[in-house]
């Protein structure tokens, strides 16, 4: 399929899945409750070794961490114990509920529409001091790593990567794949765009804890699929891969494999009695693979921009770690009356808004422009905004409560939030550089900054929640300003109750 013809077939895609209120009342899709997907991975027969979660307090505080960029010294070597926190607070149980009926829900440390949790993590290490050389997958249930391959097996990943310098030179490369039928069991078609929100989420996360600590750590976009999944023991359908993180710096550069990795057949229990496959996430998958890591090296030189990080003029005074802003997150269910202070809106923004590091853009992407719905901000006028080069600014005064939850699917929250804000993205100019692999990229980092948004909101003892939408009512409610931009994700903020 050529380049043009790509991109067409994922814009049809984003056409298809768009929410209006026609869309919802017409949708024929039910949830089958005796059906629902088992939320974790679970292999038979092997070998696991044991994390440990610990409460370290690192020297830089979660609001210095959620904005920054570790400095790129000349090492940063890590060890077991730094693979744990970055798993087990990144990606790991926050706690379980038990309900009347039986049910247990168990809840992470970062947001998933529905608790669906359709992400899973894989390591990929050399020998680590207290980690031998392998292929790890990690298994939050137990806080464990199920060992998938023994030996070192970055060399595959550099072949991947074609190259890329911080995958060539990491310790250890986090790898996220996306399960479709987790989230599609609930969202349907739409739940592609579910994937790379939930794995932004996660990465917002490590992000935070590894600059907290000053080790490098970037989102890299550009990989041969193909590969990873054999590495990886994928089939390319039910579970691919969404996005690697290599985390630190070695000494010595690794050598690329010279050829792709050998399949890997492992048994897994399955996730439900019956997996549905959705073509339209399939064929949203397929465009923008990229195979092989020739294609890679081509994409990433026409791809790659220079960054900006803009460092943060907020008020901070925040000392908690960002484990313990971790410990007390969660999505919040309803908003209290009290207003939160423009001055901490404005630094959470600023917080989440400061770029994300990746192959393409190493100082800082900036494919999110937050458009927000002001409702109860001390110190601010209601009314619709827009967020840029660092500074709020008025498109209409108003009382946009009712606008605001309409817009968020008719969920009161929307409007009930200290302010509500609609992460946009000019898609078409996004798939113009990027190609059809730019809606992987924009969808992404719309989640990593909703993260940063959740993170900023209760460092600062307010509460956050994300929402899906009304996709071109959103526009509509935007322009003209928003005139030809796309709303990725929604996140709202305001006064929690159960924070006081």
């Amino acid at each position: 399929m050529s380049a043009g013809a790509e991109v067409r077939e994922i814009l049809a895609y984003h056409e298809a899945t768009k929410h209006s209120p026609e869309s919802i009342r017409r949708s024929r899709w039910m949830m089958d409750w005796s059906n629902k997907p088992d939320p974790f991975k679970r292999y038979v027969g092997l070998p696991e070794v044991p994390l440990e979660r610990e409460a370290t307090t690192a020297d830089r505080a979660a609001l210095d961490s959620i904005s920054g960029i570790a400095r790129r010294s000349a090492v940063a070597e890590i060890d077991r114990r730094a693979i744990a926190r970055l798993l087990t607070w990144g990606a790991g149980l926050h706690h379980r509920v038990r309900y009347p009926d039986g049910q247990t829900f168990f809840f992470r440390t970062y947001a998933s529409a529905g608790a669906l949790y359709p992400v899973e993590v894989y390591v990929v290490c050399g020998a680590l001091d207290g980690l031998d050389a392998g292929v790890y997958h990690y298994q939050p249930h137990g806080d464990a790593l199920v060992l998938l391959r023994q030996g070192d097996h970055r060399p595959s990943l550099v072949r991947a990567c074609a190259g890329e310098p911080d995958i060539t030179r990491a310790p250890a490369v986090i790898a996220m794949t996306g399960i479709p039928w987790r989230t599609a069991w609930k969202y349907a078609e739409r739940g592609y765009r579910h994937l790379f929100w939930d794995a932004g989420m996660i990465v917002a996360n490590m992000l935070a804890l590894e600059t907290s600590v000053d080790v490098p750590v970037r989102v890299v976009l550009g990989f041969a699929d193909r590969e990873v999944e054999l590495l990886l023991g994928l089939d390319g359908r039910r579970e691919f891969p969404l996005c690697l993180l290599p985390v630190g710096r070695s000494r010595q550069e690794i050598v690329p494999a010279s050829s792709p990795p050998e399949a890997l057949e492992l048994r897994t229990r399955p996730l439900s009695r019956t997996e549905y496959e959705f073509q339209g996430i399939t064929a949203a998958s397929e465009v923008g693979r990229l195979d092989p890591p020739e294609q890679v090296e081509r994409w990433r030189a026409r791809a790659a921009v220079p960054g900006r990080t803009e460092e943060p003029r907020g008020p901070g005074g925040v000392a908690d770690s960002v484990e313990e802003v971790l410990r007390r997150r969660g999505s919040a269910r309803r908003f209290g009356t009290a207003p939160m202070p423009a001055e901490i809106l404005v630094d959470v923004l600023e917080r989440a808004t400061g770029g994300v590091p990746t192959d393409l853009a190493p100082d800082g992407s900036h494919l999110i422009e937050p458009y927000l719905v002001v409702n109860r901000v001390e110190g601010l006028e209601r009314g619709a905004y827009v967020w840029g080069n660092g500074e709020l600014r008025l498109l209409r005064e108003g009382d946009n409560r009712v606008d605001a939850s309409f817009l968020c699917l008719d969920q009161r929250i929307g409007g009930t939030s200290a302010a509500t804000m609609f992460l946009m993205t000019d898609v078409a100019a996004t798939l113009e550089r990027l190609g059809a692999r730019g809606y992987r990229s924009a969808q992404l980092e719309a989640g990593i900054v909703a993260g940063k948004v959740y993170l900023g909101a209760y460092a600062h003892r307010f509460g956050a929640t994300g929402l899906t939408f009304y996709d071109d009512e959103v526009e509509r409610f935007f322009s003209p300003d928003a005139d030809g931009k796309s709303c990725m994700l929604v996140v709202t903020v305001g006064d929690s109750p159960r924070l006081d």
